[in-house]
């Protein structure tokens, strides 16, 4: 029974050998786990600095945007300014066309005037050459008759 003691032992003392003392254990965890850790906190630190960034380019595209919408005018603003721009057209073209009709009405009577007058000079000129050919008659007859005076 010791020898078979005696060879249980040293084939418990060849297992044990194969196996890293509970130190040596102890030791392979913690630096796998300080290894774990450390890996761990660095890609904390590059996440919070990626955060920070993206959080600054958010605020940043924030900002271009307010500046952007305040830059624009809203719709009913471009709405108002367009219903503006279209009123005034409107009422100067209305005073326009008053304008333009009223003058018509001037050039009309003006047209009226200057017929009357042409009618009236027409009429003159025509008189006036009834008078010259009068007169030519008259002188014929003059000459007829101091002809018939110095002839007899």
């Amino acid at each position: 029974a010791h020898g078979k003691h005696a060879k249980d032992l040293d084939g418990l003392k060849a297992i044990h050998k194969h196996h890293a003392t509970l130190q040596e254990r102890i030791d392979y965890i913690e630096k796998s786990i300080g290894d774990s850790a450390d890996k761990h906190y660095e890609e904390l630190q590059r996440l919070k600095a990626l955060h920070a960034k993206h959080a600054d380019a958010l605020a940043k595209h924030g900002k271009d945007a307010s500046a952007a919408l305040a830059a624009h005018a809203s719709v009913n603003e471009r709405i108002a300014f367009l219903e503006r721009a279209v009123g005034d057209s409107a009422d100067k073209h209305l005073a326009e066309l008053a304008d333009l009709r009223s003058n018509h009405g001037l050039t009309a009577k003006d047209v009226a005037a200057l017929r009357e007058a042409h009618a009236k000079l027409s009429s003159d000129a025509q008189g006036t050459n009834a008078a010259h050919i009068s007169l030519g008659q008259r002188l014929d007859l003059l000459e007829s008759r101091l002809r018939h005076c110095f002839s007899a």
